[in-house]
């Protein structure tokens, strides 16, 4: 294959020290478009945010990494004169394992790219396109593994089924489903009314200084579909529901561009999931698999009268996900092996992501018969009709 002036695309790949550079930027630029970041935990010692973070030194991908999971003190304790024994309670060591994984894609050059300014020029293209490829496929890794087989279903206009077979084209989200998604969360309730769940930790925020105090603001947040955003605005207490978030958006950042805000719940419109953008499931998706689970069938959420489409919003309280990190998002740009007059850009990332959920079964059989073995620690699925 000839060259153009004795030079090929390999002369202007990027050095070391500028890749570097890219990969930051596209990192840096990626999380900060992401619709999840502002519930991303800052440090392995924030434990009030929706995704737990824990920095490991080997994330190869198809490695296992173990999470160590937080154990509460349940019993009563003693009182009166007794030895500091006889109120003794061990702190389990208790561990989720996640596999690590890996998403990538790669952007060719159109045409040749045998000269500086081609070459500036589109890596400059292709680290905007992977920028935006990247945010979104982190976005749609989450709502893919947060939505696959949840264990506390709250199904709209039915919450003592345990299944969405009853569903139909009315049943779309209430402040009512709200109401009882979040008494769910909070006691630990199963579509029975039993406590056979794990209570949900609500997430914590510090009001802002301006106000001239600090104030811990408890609350959860429901990450909901385009639909369901539609549908709940002709709930007749949704105008209080908003106007609720906006008075609270004047003084706390997180509650400014919500949907609104009802009874300890934050309604974030995160859109439904297209190929050009990421969001809420509905039971129409075929289930992108990652990390610790590979394939869920989605379809088990659809009414079960005609096949009523519906949508998975996510009822979201702290330490819902784990994400596993040793750095960000890799770019490389190289010569194409058909052309060496043609070009190369790839982003990728490795690093496990999956729901909090404790296996007994992992763990030498401790908490064996505890209501969290097997179950969604942080998050309750909220099904809707789309009403369509």
């Amino acid at each position: 294959m000839s060259v153009f002036n004795g030079l090929s695309a390999k002369d202007f790949v990027s050095d070391a020290d500028t890749t570097i550079g890219y990969s930051k930027n596209i990192t840096k630029r990626s999380m900060a478009r992401s619709k999840v970041k502002p519930f991303i935990a800052t440090s392995e010692n924030d434990t009030t945010s929706v995704i737990k973070a824990t920095r490991a030194v080997n994330t190869a991908n198809g490695n296992v990494i173990s999470v160590t999971l937080e154990d509460e003190l349940v019993e009563s304790g003693a009182t009166g004169n007794v030895t500091l024994d006889a109120s003794s309670e061990e702190l389990k060591e208790i561990k989720q394992f996640i596999k690590v994984d890996r998403f990538q894609h790669t952007v060719p050059s159109n045409g040749s790219v045998v000269d500086q300014r081609s070459a500036d020029k589109f890596k400059s293209k292709a680290n905007s396109a992977l920028t935006d490829w990247s945010t979104k496929k982190f976005d749609k890794v989450f709502f893919n593994v947060m939505s696959a087989n949840c264990t506390n279903v709250v199904v709209c206009g039915h919450h003592g089924d345990a299944d969405t077979t009853n569903l139909v084209k009315a049943d779309v989200l209430t402040t009512t489903d709200v109401e009882e998604a979040k008494n769910r969360a909070l006691l630990g309730l199963d579509n029975e009314g039993e406590a056979t769940q794990p209570p949900l930790v609500p997430i914590k925020t510090t009001q802002n200084e301006n106000l001239g105090y600090y104030e811990d603001v408890e609350y959860f947040v429901m990450f909901v579909g385009t639909n369901t955003a539609r549908n709940i605005k002709n709930d007749p207490n949704w105008a209080e529901a908003r106007k609720d978030a906006l008075e609270r958006g004047k003084s706390n950042p997180i509650f400014t561009g919500a949907l609104g805000f009802w009874d300890g719940v934050l309604l974030l419109d995160v859109k439904t999931d297209t190929p050009r953008q990421s969001g809420v499931l509905t039971s129409g998706h075929k289930y992108a698999g990652f990390s610790n689970v590979k394939v869920s069938d989605l379809s088990i959420y659809k009414g079960g009268v005609a096949d009523q489409e519906t949508e998975i919003n996510l009822l979201c309280g702290a330490g819902a996900c784990q994400i596993v990190v040793d750095k960000g998002v890799s770019y490389y740009d190289y010569p194409d092996k058909d052309d060496v007059r043609r070009m190369n850009a790839s982003v990728d990332r490795v690093y496990g992501l999956a729901k909090t959920k404790y296996e007994a079964s992992a763990n030498d059989g401790v908490l064996k018969d505890s209501i969290f073995d097997g179950k969604d620690y942080g998050v309750v699925a909220v099904v809707a009709s789309t009403g369509k």
